[in-house]
Order: C-alpha cells, then structure tokens, then sequence
C-alpha cells in the first residue's frame, strides 16, 4: 500500500517538506485540487479523469501519462489534453494500449503543476484466480463524514469500487425533518441547474477521504435517481416540481451533463445521451451487467396515495363483504361508520398493479441486450454473472411496524399500512415493475447462470436470495448509506425490525436497517465472501468501523449454494 503511505505522508510535517522540495507537486495541491480517478477499465484501456483549478477560467492544455510503476520511470502511454469552463475544466482522457489484468500508475501535468498520482488497473483476460469488490453507493456529504471512503482508500485487495448510485444528492440545506446538517453544502439550495450540479459535485471531490478513494482503484459507477432529483423516471421526478424548479427536461440534461463531466466514465454516443448501459469481462471468472433503470425506460412509480384504493368492507353479518353498491356507500359517512363497517386497502389491486408486465424500468431494448449479455458470458463458461442494481432486486415487504412500540407519532399511519403487508418505500425498486422482473428472471432461470446481484438505494444492507416461483435462482448483496442517514433511524420505531424483515420474506437471510458503511465481496471460480463493514461513527471527525456480518456461499456441481452467514 505504497501509495496510501504517500497520502498520508503528504499530510505530515514529513509530507510537507517533500512537497515544498518539489514546487511543482505542491502547486499540484492547488491546480488538481479535486484529485484524479480512473474508471470503466477494458482489457487495454482505461479511462483517467482530473480537473484542472484555473482561477482565470481560461482553457488549459497539459499532459497525461500512465506507468508501469509508481516513479513513471515505464511510460506506458502518454498524450495531451486540452479544457476549459465548457466542460467546468474537467479532463477525461483514455489511455490505450494498455496490456490486460495488470495495474498501472497516471497523474497529470498542467499550468507548471503536477497531480498527485493514482493506480488503476486493466481487466484481466484468460484464467483468473480472484476478483476483489468493494460495493458502494448513497453518500451525503452533509449528514456524515466520509469515512467510509478513507476505509476504501487503505484497503490493501481492490480491483474495482462498483457504485450503483447516489453519488451526491439534490437535496439543499436543512432537508431532512430531525436530522441535523453535519456539514455545510454548496449550493445551500437544491441543485437545479447545471452550475448548481457542478457545484455539488465539486464539493464531494474535495474531500480528501473521496480524492484518496478515487485514487486508489479503477471505478464502475451507475447513476440512481439523487444524481438528478428523488425517484425520478424518463418524464420527471418525485422531487421534482414544475412549478418551482422549472423544466424537467432542463434539468435532467444539467444533470446528466455535470455527472459525465465529473464522473469517471465513459461518454455515451451522443445520439443517445442515457445509454450508459454496459458490461464487463473479468477473464474466465465473471461479467458484470449494468442496466440504466432510470431515464431510458422507467415508468413513473405508482405510489400508495395515489393507486391504493380504498374499500369500504361489511363484515356485520360474519362474512367479510365489499360494498360496492353505489346507494349503499352513498348512505355510509366514511367519518362515522357503524360498528362492522371498516375503510381498508385493497391490497390484492395493488400488487395486481405492481405485477402489471406493462410496467417497465429497463425496457424491452434493454432486456434483450441482458439475454445478449447471458448468452455471451455462458460461451466464455465464466463462473459468475453479475447484475448491477441500483436498487434492490429481491421481493420484500414491510414488517408489522405496529408491533413496535416508541415510534414516530407523525409516521403512524404509514406504521399503519404495514399491517396488510405492503411494500411502502421499494415501490421504486423492483418491487414496483414486479412484472418486468418476472420477465428479467426468466431469462436469468434459462440461462442457469451463477447469479449474484449487486444493488444498493435502500439505506439498508440486506443479504437475499432472490426466487422465482419456488426456485432459487440467485442471491443478493444489497449496500446501505456510505454515511447515513439509515433508514432505521429516519423512520422505523427502536426493536429487531432487521429480523422481522428476514422472518416475513423469504428472499431475505438478513437485513440490518440501521447499518452505515459498504460491502467488500471477493469472488473465485469456488465461491464468495462477502464483509458488510460498518461506520460506528458515521458524525464523529474520527472515525470507528468494524465487520458486522460475513456471508459465503459456494459453487458446486449441483449448482450454487445458498448463503452461509456468520
């Protein structure tokens, strides 16, 4: 771990003589001063990112160079680039003709300046003995620190940080009701605009736990919904209000615009700006598939206020009774129902809309390019298909929160709800386009390949095993918030609601719906592990994480194994 010894050296009496030795790596403390990333590695290519500070705003050429090792003395390959406040200085260059499954060294030099090198590495082809994860997604620079980054920093076995969305949120100042601001974001209002976006992202990339993150490993990175604004879909946004933020068109092309400048990967074709759908080959042990679940097809969300309907049902009589007689409801007051007579959900006309297959989040493009990707990756006879997920795959519902005493007294009618066993915030994960995952699981089952879904969004961590019908068909490794706020804390009453989750749904082995922190996975031709680590102190300047679940599963002839957890 040679380089994360030189970031923090950087920063001690001993670090700073060194650069004041070397001008032209201190002014690079300035001139890169959101740091440098790699991202999207092929077999001989990579893609490297930095931004260059120019308080004159003028466009500025430099130069970039990748190395077989930490001093640059093997040049690997070099070139020029060129910038300007267009694209907010931001640089994003691929370095090719790199050879497969070996790591390199990059930095750039601009305006008598030179950054901080970073290590990257290229995807392996042929046998492949091990494949080292880290899953992340869902931090808020405002509610916590970032020491989940730093944690990912000095991890000593990374080949890639896969992260499946939420990279920033929209949210401004003093958003969340009873969570207080830890830090002061920029801008202090929602983003909006693309100066607000850029503004936001810049803020992130300061932070020398994310700077020192991005520079330790290649990154695959997915856009969920914060990225632009909450639960949005093709044609707008649950936080999103024409009224008052103008445009959803205009905003969700700012957005976009400001997550490809500032993030480590590879533009889409220009014909068809939300294409950044892809995939990836780690020799002959895995594929990771990556679908956009957001702006290319996703129908808008149903919502329990607005496609819940409501009965009144009798049940005077012994029998249970639906009313639907117009002159009988018209002679009920739903304010004062007589003994017998109850208002309830119709919770089997809900999940009939759930399960509608004409509801889509991927589309039929999309599904056809996942049974291309199956097909492709049972020919090369790899051992593992991964799916990325921005959010959960595996069905669940709520628990019976009212079984809990010491919740929030506003929340209680949504505690309410789940005594009918509904899903109540993964209506905008698959839960809610039940019927297109039926059609994605399929093609999953067909295919017999080793599933293990990688997805994150809930603000929980959770270990599934996903089923189709009575069959397993694969598992799941769901991360939770990088920083808090978690779930648990926000809405769910004091108790074992984690428990309650894995008791009342069968896809669920374990839930933790206060957990904060990431998941490391390592993969090989036998099996997997997986680490849930976790922040302690997710508020505090110092830092404190610890491992709060391993799980393992193992490939054997007769197929992959459910998970072991310990």
């Amino acid at each position: 771990m040679a380089l994360t010894r030189r970031t923090v050296l950087a920063g001690s009496a001993a670090g700073g003589l060194l650069l004041a030795a070397n001008p032209a790596a201190a002014r690079g403390q300035t001139v890169f001063a959101h740091g440098v990333a790699s991202g999207d590695p092929h077999a001989d290519s990579v893609l490297l990112w930095t931004r260059v500070t120019d308080p004159a705003r003028q466009p500025v050429s430099g130069i970039w160079e990748i190395a077989e090792d930490e001093r640059f003395a093997h040049i690997a390959a070099q070139g020029t680039f060129t910038t300007s406040a267009a694209r907010d200085h931001t640089v994003k260059v691929i370095a090719e003709g790199l050879t497969p499954g070996r790591d390199y060294f990059y930095r750039f030099r601009a305006l008598d300046a030179v950054s901080v090198s970073g290590r990257t590495k290229t995807l392996p082809v042929g046998p492949v003995e091990r494949l080292d994860i880290v899953l992340a997604c869902c931090a808020m620079y405002m509610f916590g620190e970032f020491h989940a980054y730093r944690a990912i920093a000095d991890r000593d076995a990374v080949d890639i940080v896969l992260f499946v969305g939420d990279y920033i949120y929209e949210y401004g100042a003093a958003s969340m009701p009873g969570v207080m601001d830890q830090r002061p974001i920029e801008p202090p209002h929602d983003t909006v605009t693309l100066a607000d976006y850029r503004a936001r992202y810049a803020q992130w990339r300061r932070d020398p736990a994310l700077r020192d993150a991005h520079a330790r490993a290649p990154w695959i990175c997915m856009w969920d919904d914060h990225e632009i604004a909450n639960d949005d879909w093709m044609h707008g946004a649950q936080h999103h209000d024409p009224a008052v933020n103008g445009d959803w068109e205009q905003r969700k092309a700012a957005a976009v615009r400001a997550y490809l400048e500032w993030m480590p990967i590879r533009d889409p074709a220009k014909a068809d700006p939300y294409g950044i759908t892809r995939s990836f080959a780690f020799g002959d042990l895995a594929t990771l598939a990556l679908p956009e679940t957001r702006l290319m097809a996703r129908q808008q969300q149903l919502s329990l206020t607005g496609d819940l309907d409501w009965h009144l049902v009798d049940r005077r009589s012994g029998a249970r009774r639906v009313i639907v007689d117009p002159a009988e409801l018209k002679g009920l007051d739903p304010t004062a129902l007589p003994q017998g007579v109850t208002r309830e959900p119709d919770v089997e006309g809900f999940r009939r809309k759930l399960a509608n297959p004409d509801r889509e989040m991927i589309g039929a493009k999309q599904r056809q390019w996942l049974a291309d990707e199956l097909a492709g990756h049972k020919q090369a006879g790899r051992s593992w298909f991964l799916f990325g997920s921005a959010t959960i795959l595996s069905s669940y519902i709520y628990p019976d929160l009212t079984r809990y005493p010491g919740g929030k007294a506003a929340l209680a009618p949504m505690y309410e709800l789940t005594r009918h066993g509904l899903p109540l915030l993964n209506v905008d994960s698959w839960d809610g386009y039940a019927g297109e995952r039926d059609k994605i699981y399929d093609l999953f089952e067909a295919n017999g390949a080793n599933l293990l879904v990688l997805s994150g969004d809930s603000h929980m961590a959770w270990i599934n095993e996903l089923h189709h019908g009575e069959r397993r068909i694969g598992l799941e490794l769901s991360a939770s918030t990088l920083t808090g706020p978690s779930i648990g804390e926000l809405i769910l009453p004091p108790g074992p609601i984690g428990q309650a989750f894995a008791d009342d749904n069968r896809d669920v082995r374990w839930c933790d719906p206060r957990a904060v922190g990431f998941i490391t996975v390592s993969l090989t031709a036998k099996g997997v592990d997986a680490d849930f680590v976790r922040v302690l102190t997710p508020r505090k300047v110092t830092g404190k994480l610890d491992i709060a679940k391993h799980a393992s599963a193992r490939i054997a002839p007769a197929g992959l194994s459910g998970w072991h957890l310990d």
